[in-house]
C-alpha cells in the first residue's frame, strides 16, 4: 500500500481511495460499516506510528488515517480521514493543512489526483464540505507557509430575559 507519512501541524497517513477499491465518495456511514476496511487501515496505522516516531500508537488517536481522492465539486482533493477509527465528518484543520501539502509533495499519492491551484488555496473536499488551506511555497516548490481561511457566520439571534 503506497502511502504518505506527513505532519505539517497534524501526524496523518495519506492513501488513495481506489487502492481499497473506493471512489472517496462514499458516505461515513458507508465507511464505518465496512469493518474489513477499518481494520486494514488500523493496520496499517499501527505500522505508521513508529515509523512517524510516535511510538505505539495502539491507545493514541495519531496518525489519523486520510483516504484522497479526485475532487469532485471543484476542490483541489477529496478526503476521507478517520480519527483514529470512525469516520469524520469534515477534516480536522491541522490534518487538512497536512493534507493540503502533501499535494505539493511529486509522487506521492495526493499529489497524483490534486488539482493544484494556480494561487495556492487548496480546498481540501470532505464529507460536508471544504476546507481552504493556503499554501505558500518557493520557486523550487519546497512548502514555505500554510494557514487556513476561515469564516464566521451567526448561529441564531435572539433575546434572553432575566
Amino acid at each position: 500500500m503506497e502511502c504518505t507519512l506527513i505532519d505539517n501541524g497534524m501526524p496523518i497517513v495519506v492513501m488513495r481511495a481506489a487502492d481499497f477499491g473506493l471512489t472517496g465518495q462514499e458516505s461515513r456511514e458507508a465507511l464505518e460499516a465496512d469493518a474489513g476496511l477499518r481494520a486494514r487501515i488500523e493496520a496499517i496505522r499501527l505500522l505508521a506510528g513508529p515509523r512517524m516516531n510516535l511510538g505505539d500508537v495502539a491507545e493514541k488517536s495519531v496518525p489519523k488515517m486520510t483516504l484522497v481522492s479526485a475532487p469532485a465539486a471543484g476542490g483541489a482533493i477529496g478526503t476521507r480521514s478517520f480519527i483514529p477509527h470512525r469516520c469524520h465528518a469534515t477534516i480536522g484543520v491541522f490534518a487538512a493543512v497536512s493534507v493540503a501539502t502533501a499535494c505539493t509533495l511529486p509522487g506521492t499519492p495526493a499529489a497524483e489526483l490534486a488539482v493544484r491551484p494556480a494561487d495556492g488555496r487548496f480546498r481540501v473536499e470532505h464529507p460536508t464540505g471544504a476546507a481552504e488551506v493556503l499554501v505558500e511555497t518557493d520557486a523550487a516548490g519546497r512548502v514555505i507557509g500554510a494557514g487556513l481561511m476561515r469564516t464566521a457566520s451567526k448561529l441564531f439571534d435572539g433575546r434572553v430575559f432575566a
